[in-house]
Formats: structure tokens, C-alpha cells, sequence
């Protein structure tokens, strides 16, 4: 075991973390239940465990590649948009289902640089994967808010 692996290990739980918290956003979002308190307080851990390992990683053995810029300018949109969003609940700036769809989005991006990440792709291949995965989730977003009106 050396500190390389050790921070791909921290780098991979904030990865996690940051999909627990996804999860609890879209699932106090569905259920009408503030999660926001949590978020705050286990957003910034997920963030610097990402973070501090990742730029570790990129200088010890990557580089800075494509895929790893992609990755980089995602976490910082997928984390600002997650800022907003959950601000703009809390004050009631925005509703629900607008706040469901910006997860479902954020959702579809961490899964593209998932892809990223693991498939290590030329850069513009790892932009259409975190621009296809948000598509997606703004398609379902959208696919899930109409209401089915009775015949």
C-alpha cells in the first residue's frame, strides 16, 4: 500500500458520498422533506474528499489529461448548481419540481464523469459523456414532471 493508493481510496468515498447525497436530495425532494442541513454539512467532506485526493492523483500519476479537466469543471458545476439549487428551495425561490429537475441533471453528469473516470477518454469524448448524462437527466426530469391527464 502506498499514498497513491490511499488517495484513490478517499478520491473514490467522496465519489460515493457524493451519490449518498444525490440520493437524499432526490429523495427529500420526492417526499416534500428539507434535506438541506445535511447537505451542508456533508456536501463540503464529499467535496474535499474528491478534491484534495483527485488533484494528489492527477499529480503524481496522471496529468492534466482531458478527461481529467472534464471531471474537474463538472464536480465544480454539478457542486455550484447543488449550491443554488438548494439556497433557492429553501427560500423559496424556486419549486420543487424545478429543483427535481436540476438534480435528475446533476445526477446524469456525475454519471458521465463516472464514465470519465473509468474509460479515460480523448477530452472531447468525455465532454459528450458528462453532456449526454445531463441531456438525459433533463429529459426525465422533464418526462416526469408532465402530469398524465385522464382521458
Amino acid at each position: 500500500m502506498n499514498l497513491y493508493s490511499i488517495a484513490l481510496f478517499v478520491h473514490i468515498v467522496g465519489a460515493l458520498l457524493l451519490f449518498v447525497l444525490l440520493t437524499i436530495e432526490g429523495v427529500s425532494l420526492r417526499a416534500g422533506i428539507p434535506a438541506g442541513q445535511l447537505n451542508r454539512v456533508l456536501g463540503p467532506i464529499s467535496g474535499l474528499a474528491i478534491l484534495v485526493p483527485g488533484l494528489y492523483l492527477v499529480a503524481a500519476g496522471t496529468g492534466w489529461k482531458g478527461w481529467v479537466a472534464v471531471g474537474f469543471t463538472s464536480w465544480v458545476l454539478i457542486a455550484v448548481a447543488s449550491a443554488v439549487t438548494g439556497v433557492s428551495l429553501m427560500r423559496g425561490r424556486v419549486s420543487r419540481r424545478t429543483a427535481a429537475i436540476s438534480w435528475i441533471i446533476r445526477v446524469g453528469m456525475a454519471l458521465g464523469v463516472v464514465f470519465d473516470m473509468t474509460v479515460k477518454p480523448d477530452a472531447w469524448v468525455a465532454i459528450v459523456a458528462v453532456v449526454v448524462g445531463a441531456a438525459l437527466g433533463a429529459t426525465a426530469g422533464v418526462a416526469a414532471r408532465r402530469e398524465v391527464r385522464p382521458t
